[in-house]
């Protein structure tokens, strides 16, 4: 029964440490507020996380290795039988729904931490994936249409694209539809445009 609790009261912990960072970003973030919407003294608090980074990886961390292990594997797996299009979707948005608020936290509210950098991580390796496209309609081509640089601003837009679907819609079934509309303008138009 004790562990029952104090599991319980982890995960409340996190659940306000989540709130507060939604709220205030890590930077203006404080374990004092959390523990007070806990209920707990700070001192209790420290003995269930270090401090204030702990925390923050607590929620954070499972999201920010979701989004790495997506950018790191875009390919489709050979078990899946939906299309590449339904499988962006559906990752996409499974992403937002089981992420929504650590996601949330890790584009606008990371500032002081060291995954201050994800974002830009995150573009960088968009635009790896982009450049390739890119170089492949370049072979194609036998010339040099696109300039590396090239890369960059359209992963750029594609990623901040789906932070606003993530922002501005909560409920998933408007977040599906979003990002469903949002990857065929993006997947089809690259496609039509590259590939034509």
């Amino acid at each position: 029964m004790v562990q029952v609790l104090k599991e319980e009261l982890r995960l409340s912990i996190l659940s306000a440490a989540e709130e507060e960072f939604i709220q205030h970003g890590y930077a203006q973030s404080s374990v004092k507020r959390i523990a007070q919407k806990v209920g707990v003294s700070v001192g209790n608090l420290y003995r269930y996380f270090d401090g204030k980074e702990a925390l923050f990886d607590a929620v954070v961390d499972p999201a920010f290795h979701e989004l790495e292990r997506l950018m790191r594997n875009p390919e489709p797996r050979p078990q899946q039988t939906e299309p590449m299009f339904e499988q962006i979707v559906l990752a996409l948005t499974d992403l937002s729904e089981a992420y929504r608020r650590p996601l949330l936290i890790v584009i606008d509210g990371s500032k002081g931490t060291p995954r201050e950098e994800v974002v830009h991580a995150l573009f960088e390796q968009m635009a790896g994936n982009v450049l390739s496209h890119m170089q492949a309609y370049n072979a194609k081509a036998g010339r040099d249409v696109f300039e590396e640089q090239a890369a960059w601003p359209v992963a750029v837009a594609f990623l901040q694209g789906y932070f606003e679907i993530i922002r501005r819609h909560a409920k998933r079934e408007e977040r599906q539809a979003m990002v469903r509309q949002y990857v065929a303008f993006w997947y089809e138009g690259l496609r039509a445009f590259l590939y034509r």
